[in-house]
């Protein structure tokens, strides 16, 4: 029989190794738990955000809607104060005299709790060949200024335009928008109005 051999074992250098294995784990667990506790910490204040962001958010979102309806509520209340109409009328084929006539009147009704208005205006006319004619538009019984075409070799067209404020207004009442025309005798003619009112409280 041949007798084995072993070498030296050496209980203290055993020790040291599987200590430093000890310490080599806890070191690295030490180091894990430390990881995970900063992730923890990035998780909590990454979430902390969010909450904010969301609060934010939700915040804003009320914030439009109460804009929203600020603006609705101004809205209804600028249309309250103001309102408008328009009108148009035209008198085809007429004959013409040396005096001023009216044609083509547009007539405006006021309406309930409107105290003042801003009208614009225009008259148009057209005449046969061979005419002198003038034109000016009346708003309210307020003139504008005379404008004159003339029809040598040709047809005349004249247009003229006015505008006017008018105050003390009250609901129901009326006012009137024309065309005032005047040229040769016998002159025929197509006369044109159109106005647009604006209304104010």
């Amino acid at each position: 029989m041949i007798a084995q051999e072993f070498g030296k074992q050496y209980p203290s250098e055993l020790a040291e190794f599987v200590a430093m294995l000890k310490d080599t784990k806890q070191a690295g667990f030490d180091s894990t738990q430390n990881v995970l506790a900063q992730v923890s910490t990035i998780v909590a204040r990454q979430d902390a955000q969010i909450a904010e962001i969301a609060a934010a958010t939700a915040a804003v979102a009320a914030q439009n809607v109460t804009i929203a309806a600020q603006v609705a509520a101004i809205a209804t209340l600028v249309g309250q104060q103001v309102t408008g109409a328009v009108g148009n009328n035209n008198a085809n084929l007429v004959a013409l005299t040396t005096g001023a006539a009216a044609y083509a009147p547009v007539t405006f009704t006021v309406p309930a709790g409107f105290t003042s208005a801003q009208v614009l205006a225009v008259s148009a006319m057209y005449t046969g060949p061979m005419a002198t004619v003038y034109l000016y538009t009346q708003i309210a019984g307020g003139n504008g200024i005379e404008m004159n075409g003339y029809g040598s070799g040709g047809v005349a067209n004249v247009t003229s335009t006015f505008a006017r404020t008018l105050t003390g207004l009250t609901g129901g009442s009326t006012f009137t928008v024309q065309s005032l025309a005047r040229g040769n005798a016998g002159t025929a003619a197509w006369i044109s109005t159109s106005a647009t009112v604006t209304y104010f409280r």
